[in-house]
């Protein structure tokens, strides 16, 4: 009679996921993706900002085009809200404006490529991304659509429990939201919440919608490769963030309208961040 313990039934009710190691599993997904590059300097974005003017100015037609049309939709969205008096919503959208952006600047980043290849950026910009990587760019897209409708819940849901469940009537929102004893708890805790979902939003989309434009990746080794850029470069990343949101705050402000030329901007700014922080193919 052999000694040997028999073999678990093959139905054994182990949970799934028991025996995976969770320090191998960290240290595979840090492998996952193409190599990175660290030590970017602490200069680069404001090199990455130059050179998306410089795009702009190279097509100004493409470029221009789509930061119209992110000017309309914010109108519509805010339009919208003030309809439906959900007029608090209107700053917590404007705020997760990050969490879509990199998703409409796709057609940016198509033109940056072709105006590194020495092509015409063209007004199928969009349309030729979305084709060359039709799932990733679509999976990718869905991921930030979803925390933009989680910020928008938890910011609806912030607003209830400070202010009662009825909306107020435009013309009440500030002087509730802004001036009521209350603001300044209200503004802790809705700021550290979004900023704990801007930071998440921000290492998962710094690069990788640019690299599921160039390459024919999967959207989670796009935003893995993403999250490992922005950790091993994390004092150049935290400045590009605060450029991004400081840019996006100011365009907002005159009624939307700077978002016309600084989308743009960022947007193909963002692939030129992109280029400096993944190391290219013909590089590895």
């Amino acid at each position: 009679m052999s000694g040997t313990a028999p073999a678990p039934p093959a139905d054994d009710a182990t949970p799934v996921g028991a025996a995976v190691d969770p320090a191998s599993a960290t240290a595979e997904l840090a492998r996952t993706g193409p190599a990175i590059r660290r030590g970017v300097p602490l200069t680069a974005p404001f090199a990455w900002l130059r050179a998306g003017i410089a795009d702009t100015r190279r097509a100004p037609v493409a470029s221009l085009a789509i930061g119209g049309i992110c000017f309309v939709v914010s109108w519509l969205l805010v339009g919208a809200m003030i309809w439906f008096e959900y007029a608090m919503l209107v700053l917590p959208l404007t705020a997760g404006f990050m969490f879509a952006a990199p998703l409409l600047a796709v057609g940016l980043y198509e033109g940056s490529r072709r105006v590194e290849a020495g092509e015409a950026p063209g007004l199928d910009a969009t349309a030729a991304a979305f084709r060359r990587n039709t799932f990733g760019i679509a999976f990718m897209g869905t991921l930030l659509m979803m925390f933009l409708y989680g910020w928008l819940r938890v910011a609806t849901m912030l607003f209830a429990l400070f202010f009662g469940l009825e909306a107020p009537p435009l013309e009440h929102v500030l002087s509730r939201a802004f001036l009521s004893p209350d603001t300044i708890i209200y503004g802790a805790v809705g700021t550290i919440i979004g900023a704990v979902l801007a930071s998440l939003v921000f290492g998962a989309s710094a690069v990788s919608l640019p690299m599921l434009v160039d390459r024919r990746v999967d959207a989670v080794t796009a935003a893995a490769t993403s999250m490992r850029a922005v950790t091993a470069n994390p004092m150049t990343a935290a400045l590009w963030a605060f450029l991004i949101v400081a840019i996006t705050f100011t365009a907002s402000l005159p009624g939307f309208l700077g978002l016309i030329v600084a989308v743009p901007v960022v947007g193909h700014a963002t692939w030129h961040a992109y280029r400096d922080l993944v190391v290219r193919v013909e590089e590895a």
